[in-house]
This record gives C-alpha cells, sequence and structure tokens, in this order.
C-alpha cells in the first residue's frame, strides 16, 4: 500500500508528447492498485492527491493518476466513482489530447458506466451513440489515432468491438490490429489472440488458426490460444491452404487446454457447454480440476458420438461451427429479455442466443427452414385474444428416424429476439400463405382451415398443440447431429443377443436393405460397399461398444427385393440401448431409431437363455457358432407353412453333470374376438432331455413347420434344471 501511495503522490509535469516512462509509470500505477483492497486507504491517497492538484491544475499525469484512482474505488467502493474518473479523465484529454493514456483512460471509465440498454429505452441509447460500448469504443479508437502502437488501447478497442452487438466497430479494430502486428509490438500474446479473434468474427479462420498458432508459440497465455485454436480450426474450409497443411484437429488443442486452472480458461470451455448441457451437469463440472476436467470433457463428448454414430473429434467439431453460425446469425440485442407470464413456455435464460440459436446449437442446421413473410393481417386473434403483429416468423423442420420435430418461432419484442411458440397460430403469417406449405410441416395442415371468403386459423384438436409442444421438449432438452441423406435407404434391423466373443456377449445385427434403390444408385457396378455404422450404450449414454466398418456386398440381381447382411457387436451384459447406420452413398443412406434389448449374463450362476436365432439352413444368413456348429438368421423373419427352420439359442448358468430339459412350443395367436372366445392355440410342443456341455450350453434344433396354417406365431423356447427354469421368446409369420 505504501508504495501504491508514493507512486501516486510523485508529481510530474506532464509537458510535451507522453513519454514511453511516462506511460509504464501509470501502467505501474494500475496494476497496483488492482491489488489493493483497502478503501480508507485509497480514499486519503486520493485525497492527498486532489490537494496537489488545486495548485497543479494544468498536470494530465496528475489528473490521470486521479482517474485511475476513482477506477479502483469504483470497483471496491459501495459508492460510485466512475463520475469522478470520467471526470479526471475528460480533464486530462483537454490538457493532452495526443496523449493515448488520456483516451484510454477515458474508455475504461465509460466501460463501468451503468449499462443503459437494460432500460426500457435502451435502444434510443444505441441510436444516439450514448451506450457505454459506444462511447468506451470511441475513446479507445481515438487513443490509437494518437499512437497506433499502443498495445493496451489495441486490446480494449479489439474487445469492446467484439462485445458490442449493434454496429460494432469490427473493421476498425482489426484494420488497427493488422497495423499493429506488423510493426515491433507485433509478437504481443494478447494482440495474437484478440487479432485472431477478430479475423474468425470477421470471418477469417485460415488467418485467425495463424494467428493463434503463433500466440501458442509465444509462451505466454498458451491455453487461451490452443481453446481460441481449437474453436477455429473447424471453420477453415477444406480446400484452403491451412487445411491442406493438415493442421491437428480441434479435439488436440482442446484438451490440451482444458487442465487449465485459470479462472478464464475455466469459464470459456463452460460457456461453450451451457447451451447443451443441463445445470445438474454444469455443476459437477464446476466441481471439477485438472485432468478430472479433461476426462469429463472426453466422456461428455464421447457419448454424443456414439449416440449420433458419429467420431467423437467429430463431433466436438461439428459444435464449434454450430457455435460460430449462433454467434453471427442469432445474437441476442443489448437490451434486457422480458418473458410474458404464461405465454412463453420455454425460457432460455441465456444472455447471447435467442431461441434459434440455442435450437442450433443443439440440433445444428434444420432439414427445412422457413422464414415466412410478414402478415397482411394485423387484427390477428387466437381464442377471442388480440395478437399484436411482430418482427418476423420462421418455422424449422428437423427429420429424424423417429418422427419430425416442427418449431415456430416469433419475433415480437425485437427484430433480433425470436421466441420458440407451441403452435403455428401463434404466427403472424396469413393462413393462406402457410398453407401453400402446410405439406411440410407435419400437423399445420390439420390445424389450418381456410374459408371462402378469408383465412383464418381454427383449433382443431388439443393433440395439434400437445405435438408443438413434444417437439418443443425434444429440442430444447436434447442435442443431436442427425446423418441426413437426399435418399433414404428403405429397409429393416433386428437385433439379436446370443453367443460369446473376447469373454463378452455378443450382439447380432441382422439388417436388410432395399435392392431397388442400390440397382438404380450403383448401376453396372457388380459389388456395392455398404459402410455400417453402430452403437451400444447404456441408460445413462455410457459407450459400451462401436462398430464402423464396410461390407462389400454383389449387385442385387433382378427380382430380389431386399439384401441382408449381419454384423456383429460384443458389449456389457444387462439392459443395452443400441443403434444402426446403414451408407450405401453420401446420398442414399438410413440411420435407425434407438432401440433397447436385454443381454444376458454369461458369467454368473443364474439360468438365463440367449435370444433365439431361427433361419432356414442354406438360404438365411450362416453365423458359424462354433467351428462344428452354424446357425442360421434370417432377416425376413417370415416363412413358408412346409419350411424346416434351424433353431439355434444358448444357455448360461448351467450346471455340469445335472439332467436339464428342452422344452420347445410354437403357439399360434389370435387377435379381436378369436382371441377372446378361443385364447392361445398349441401348434407344435417338443420336450427332450439337454445335454449340458458346460456354463454354456448351445441348443441347436431342427423344427418342421409342418404346414401350419398362415399367421402370427410365436416360438417359445425353455429349460428346465431342477427347481430353476428359464424362458425365452420371439415372434414367428407364416405366409
Amino acid at each position: 500500500m505504501a508504495i501504491a501511495c508514493s507512486v501516486a503522490l510523485v508529481v510530474v509535469p506532464g509537458v510535451g508528447a507522453q513519454s514511453p516512462a511516462q506511460r509504464m509509470e501509470l501502467t505501474r500505477l494500475r496494476d497496483s492498485l488492482e491489488r489493493i483492497g483497502d478503501v480508507a486507504a485509497l480514499r486519503g491517497s486520493e485525497t492527498a492527491l486532489i490537494d496537489v492538484a488545486r495548485t497543479d491544475r494544468d498536470n494530465a499525469m496528475l489528473h490521470l493518476r486521479l482517474g485511475l484512482l476513482a477506477l479502483r474505488l469504483h470497483a471496491i467502493d459501495t459508492i460510485p466513482h466512475v463520475d469522478a474518473a470520467i471526470s479526471e479523465f475528460e480533464w486530462a484529454v483537454s490538457l493532452q489530447p495526443d496523449w493515448p493514456w488520456a483516451w484510454f483512460g477515458l474508455g475504461l471509465a465509460e466501460a463501468e458506466v451503468h449499462d443503459r440498454s437494460t432500460s426500457a429505452v435502451g435502444g434510443l441509447w444505441y441510436m444516439l451513440g450514448l451506450d457505454r460500448e459506444s462511447r468506451s469504443g470511441a475513446a479507445f479508437a481515438r487513443a490509437l489515432r494518437a499512437d497506433p502502437t499502443f498495445v493496451d488501447g489495441i486490446l480494449a478497442f479489439a474487445r469492446t468491438a467484439q462485445a458490442q452487438r449493434i454496429e460494432a466497430p469490427t473493421a476498425p479494430a482489426l484494420e488497427a490490429l493488422r497495423a499493429a502486428t506488423a510493426t515491433a509490438v507485433g509478437w504481443h500474446p494478447e494482440l495474437l489472440i484478440e487479432r485472431g479473434r477478430l479475423e474468425r468474427l470477421a470471418g477469417s479462420a485460415d488467418s485467425a488458426v495463424r494467428m493463434f498458432t503463433l500466440a501458442s508459440l509465444v509462451g505466454r497465455r498458451v491455453d487461451l490460444a490452443l481453446i481460441e485454436l481449437a474453436r477455429t480450426l473447424p471453420l477453415v474450409p477444406i480446400d484452403s491452404g491451412v487445411r491442406r497443411r493438415r493442421w491437428l484437429p480441434a479435439a488436440t488443442p482442446y484438451y490440451a487446454a482444458a487442465a487449465s486452472a485459470d479462472p478464464e480458461i475455466v469459464a470459456m470451455y463452460r460457456r461453450d457447454l451451457e447451451p447443451i448441457v443441463p445445470d445438474s451437469s454444469l455443476r459437477r463440472f464446476d466441481a471439477l480440476t485438472d485432468t478430472a476436467r479433461v476426462r469429463w470433457l472426453r466422456d461428455f463428448w464421447h457419448r454424443r458420438a456414439a449416440l449420433d454414430l458419429r467420431a467423437a473429434d467429430d463431433r466436438l467439431a461439428e459444435h464449434f461451427r454450430r457455435w460460430a453460425v449462433a454467434r453471427r446469425e442469432f445474437r441476442l440485442p443489448p437490451f434486457r429479455r422480458r418473458y410474458r407470464f404464461g405465454t412463453e413456455l420455454f425460457r432460455s435464460g441465456d444472455l447471447e442466443l435467442d431461441d434459434r440459436g440455442v435450437i442450433w446449437l443443439r440440433h445444428g442446421e434444420p432439414s427445412l427452414r422457413i422464414e415466412w413473410p410478414a402478415s397482411r393481417h394485423r387484427d390477428r386473434s387466437i381464442n377471442g385474444q388480440p395478437l399484436p403483429p411482430n418482427h418476423g416468423n420462421e418455422s424449422w423442420r428437423y427429420d429424424r428416424p423417429d418422427g419430425a420435430l416442427v418449431l415456430h418461432f416469433v419475433a415480437e419484442t425485437d427484430p433480433q429476439d425470436f421466441r420458440v411458440v407451441e403452435t403455428p397460430a401463434l404466427l403472424d403469417v396469413p393462413a393462406d400463405v402457410i398453407a401453400l406449405r402446410a405439406d411440410e410441416l407435419p400437423g399445420v395442415a390439420r390445424l389450418l382451415r381456410i374459408n371462402e371468403e378469408s383465412a383464418s386459423w381454427t383449433w382443431v384438436s388439443e393433440e395439434v398443440r400437445l405435438l408443438g409442444r413434444r417437439s418443443m421438449a425434444v429440442a430444447t432438452g436434447s442435442d443431436s447431429w442427425e446423418r441426413r441423406y437426399a435418399t433414404r435407404l428403405g429397409g429393416r434391423v433386428q437385433w439379436f443377443a446370443v453367443g460369446i466373443r473376447g469373454a463378452r456377449p455378443l450382439v447380432h445385427i441382422v439388417y436388410a436393405v432395399d435392392a431397388d434403390a442400390l440397382r438404380a444408385t450403383f448401376g453396372s457396378a457388380t459389388t456395392i460397399p455398404l459402410h455400417v455404422r453402430a452403437a451400444a450404450f447404456d441408460s445413462t449414454g455410457r459407450m459400451l461398444g462401436t462398430l464402423d466398418t464396410v461390407q462389400v456386398v454383389p449387385i442385387p440381381v433382378a427380382g430380389v427385393r431386399r439384401i441382408a447382411m449381419r454384423a456383429e457387436l460384443p458389449v456389457q451384459p444387462g439392459t443395452v440401448r443400441v443403434r444402426l447406420g446403414v451408407e450405401a452413398s453420401p446420398d442414399l443412406g438410413v440411420v435407425y431409431p434407438v432401440d433397447s434389448l436385454v443381454v444376458p449374463g454369461i458369467g454368473g450362476d443364474s439360468l438365463v437363455l440367449s435370444a433365439i436365432l431361427v433361419g432356414r439352413a442354406g438360404t438365411a444368413l450362416p453365423w458359424p457358432a462354433t467351428p462344428a456348429d452354424t446357425a442360421w438368421i434370417d432377416a425376413s423373419g417370415v416363412h413358408a407353412p412346409n419350411d424346416t427352420l434351424v433353431v439355434y439359442a444358448e444357455t448360461y448358468g448351467l450346471s455340469p453333470g445335472r439332467p436339464a430339459t428342452l422344452h420347445l412350443t410354437v403357439t399360434r395367436q389370435r387377435t379381436g374376438l378369436s382371441r377372446v372366445l378361443g385364447g392361445s392355440v398349441t401348434a407344435i410342443a417338443l420336450a427332450e432331455p439337454l445335454r449340458v456341455s458346460g456354463s454354456t450350453t448351445a441348443i441347436r434344433r431342427s423344427l418342421a413347420l409342418g404346414g401350419l396354417a398362415p399367421g402370427s406365431y410365436i416360438l417359445e423356447v425353455r429349460v428346465d434344471q431342477g427347481s430353476r427354469t428359464t424362458t425365452r421368446r420371439r415372434g414367428l409369420v407364416i405366409r
């Protein structure tokens, strides 16, 4: 404290141009004041300095010191001091208008003024250029006119340009940084980082990558340079020179900086996650340190990638691409966001992005985005309540394997603040205009009624409102990166848990795809490479196993309707969620919805049965269960009345040396009145001793259908050993 006060009380007449020694003195004073929290001592220093100023009113250095003291007092005192700081810096500016530190100090003080944009007339302040960002930015720019190499002024101007949301001076700030980095101060690490940020904001991602790379080599603030590099690498076009030089993937610098203990770096990682992570997970993130944070982040991105059948590094890169678009297109104005009670069901709480931006971060670019023209009708109402005209309306559709999500957005209070609404009836769009595209938006056509004389909205069913609420809940409560194809490859998939590989249960993926689509796409080709991706994960999203392979199949001959294939995936026992994607080309493929199955435990004492495999020998898909035994898997699930099927299953947990019995039954399923009157009918019933070969015992038996009548049947396999029994069932269709 004594050192700081002695510096503050030294008075050097400020005449002529500001010398390097004077700038260094002010920088040191500012740094020393940052370490002082004693309000009384600072007030005493201020009083003593004011007494000196009364007799030396034209000393610019004196007023600059007083301004810095007032700024520090404003930061730690209960009484505002920002007006005093502005007054002192303005006095210094009037005495020495060519001193960069005078303008820099004025910019610092203006940045501490109360944010007028949060008031009811915040937009007016921005229109007049009297908001704090505009005033502070103008002062910083004036400091650079006095000295283009003034590092503190350049940094402050750059940061203000990035923070300003309306008419931000991005181009002048970037021009100043480009000029500065060409001078002797060009290797200043923070200058390189700020230039990189502005280059990225201006759309020059390759230049930004160069700046962040240089900053990471300087040796100061390396972690900050690395996270900014990770944010920028995915934005570089693939055909650019930067990408041709094969830079590291974004994940490399991302995880390298994640162990940083710098609060600013940790806050940046947290902010990147906030729009897609629930508060409970963020609280766990906040409690992590160093390497634990790196592990948490790796696990976080791996889980999300597995669900969407993506590589973990690619999912992270996509997240940063979404951030770039969201900040460019969906940034909120700087005014306070106000909600109407009972009208807006979703409140993101985000201060930077509107609802479109939040959903874009969660799900990426929609499959369909409609920006509706403004309504001609200004007397709209719904349920008798008038609806005011607004600044814009949009509808988005996300095509997903389990059904499309349709979302509607309305900008009622500001052209940059779109809110998601539950029904298209809240859009300020003529009903006849919406009717032209109603078929593209599931649920809209059911809500729309067109009278002969005029277009109007009429409620049809509460189901439509519930559909809108469901879409909102899914869109705002989950995140995804679904693979999309111009043409969906038709087909089906089945999952069977039977067998062991590497001491882990084995899941068979049996899929059949549309042969006509393959013939139409590949023409005269003799073989077709099918890219198969599969993933298994538990109820928490933890990845249990993945598959990413290419299976080459022959081109189907004419008359063949489907091509069947099989793949394998070792997993853990228990209830497992699974997903499959099959891609024939970038434009032809399919991703199936998430499914689930129970995978039996293979090493315990409990008696359990695997899934039941059924197929015709020689025509179904073969699986060499053992070197001497082949199981057959039918992909269609449909059999002829006189087929002879091979039934295969495995039992786990049988006690060797004790007798066991196999029961096999086929029961006709009945529907409707016949089910009530007649119940089920057993068509086939077999029982025979089962030879126990160990804790894992294979069951292989031929089953002649013997002319069963067409219909739906249940095949049941039961194994008894003493008082223990286990049963497994599956469906059979006879045609």
